[in-house]
């Protein structure tokens, strides 16, 4: 009885790793690291904190190729990821390190992929709507549309809410031509307190109207790239306008 349960337990889990995302555990590695975690990022803030102190610093967060060559950040982002497979900035992190500078990164094994983190992350805490939000990013920067939407949407079912989420979440339906649904989510974004103008301009061209946007709360003028503007409280390091 007690190995059918467990064998229950085990589908019931699986079934909230979206399927685009499975890869196996002979891929992508075990989540055992050797004593040293895994831990839920959500439950040891201040552990966390400190290991970030060293392996996940500002200027490694913000891909600083000045001070720390691509290899060295991809080597600090799955030391922190293998303690904290659900850490979403170091996730963030890892996958914008790939789309941006993917040339610079030496060739390497599938397990040492950003892909493969999302894989470990899904396995260590598969209703975690963090690990899908970013995922979501992850998947709209590299064009996967369709994979993006269903991410989000299953982020969204397990109550991801930031401003940040309705933003992207908006930005991809833009990007999907879904004009009535990209103006909504920019509604929820605006009225939760995002400030970028992007996704309000991107409607406005579109022959959507104007965006509501509580007068209090009215984005700031637009940087010249908006992504500079810095990550969001969300998902720290998550980029404004993934490409």
């Amino acid at each position: 009885m007690m190995n059918v349960w467990k064998f229950g337990l085990v589908c019931a889990l699986a079934s909230f790793v979206p399927h685009w995302a499975q890869a196996s555990e002979f891929d992508c590695g075990s989540l055992d690291n050797y004593g040293l975690g895994p831990f839920d990022y959500n439950e040891h803030p201040a552990s966390a904190r400190g290991a970030e102190k060293v392996h996940f610093k500002p200027d490694m967060q913000a891909l600083n190729l000045r001070l720390y060559p691509a290899e060295r950040l991809r080597g600090e982002f799955m030391y922190t990821l293998r303690v904290y497979p659900n850490h979403p900035a170091a996730l963030n992190a890892f996958s914008r390190l790939e789309y941006l500078y993917g040339k610079q990164l030496p060739k390497t094994d599938r397990s040492q992929t950003a892909e493969c983190f999302f894989d470990r992350a899904f396995r260590f805490r598969p209703q975690d709507p963090a690990v899908h939000f970013v995922y979501a990013m992850h998947l709209h920067q590299w064009g996967r549309l369709k994979d993006a939407a269903k991410a989000y949407a299953q982020a969204e079912s397990l109550g991801e809410a930031s401003q940040s989420f309705y933003y992207n979440y908006g930005l991809l339906q833009a990007d999907l031509k879904n004009w009535p649904e990209a103006k909504r989510y920019a509604e929820l974004a605006y009225s939760n307190g995002a400030q970028l103008p992007g996704l309000a301009q991107k409607i406005e061209k579109a022959g959507m109207g104007p965006v509501r946007i509580p007068s209090r709360q009215a984005p700031a003028p637009a940087p010249a790239n908006e992504e500079a503007a810095g990550g969001s409280p969300g998902v720290p390091g998550a980029e404004a306008e993934p490409k």
